[in-house]
């Protein structure tokens, strides 16, 4: 038995606008160089992962992805922002020691299990 934790992030408001989805999108962007490669390995149409990308953004205050357009003879680019880059890390750093902490926690809640099946 193992605990995962999905850290989402929210607005005051209670909207959501950062997870491991939009952390795999950027993810694949830094990868790729392009957004709509990073769509495609991800299996999302372009026009979400834009919309996606576009709300994050305007909730953050700041751009995460510098875009360019392609011309007649090739496609565009697009690479992070120094910002997302930085925000990339820390949200790695928050996941992995928020599910440090759920791992400590269920072997206090389930000493039983150790590295079995329960």
């Amino acid at each position: 038995m193992k605990a995962k934790i999905r850290v989402t992030l929210m607005t005051e408001e209670g909207e959501r606008f950062y997870g491991p989805g939009v952390q795999e999108l950027l993810t694949g962007i830094s990868e790729n160089g392009s957004v709509k490669e990073a769509c495609t390995a991800m299996g999302l149409s372009y026009s979400k992962g834009r919309s996606i990308l576009r709300h994050a953004e305007a909730v953050l205050g700041y751009q995460l992805v510098k875009r360019q357009r392609g011309g007649a003879m090739g496609g565009g680019s697009a690479t992070l922002t120094p910002q997302a880059e930085d925000f990339l890390r820390r949200y790695g750093a928050l996941s992995d020691s928020v599910n440090k902490y759920a791992e400590e926690q269920m072997k206090e809640a389930f000493p039983e299990c150790g590295n079995r099946h329960c």
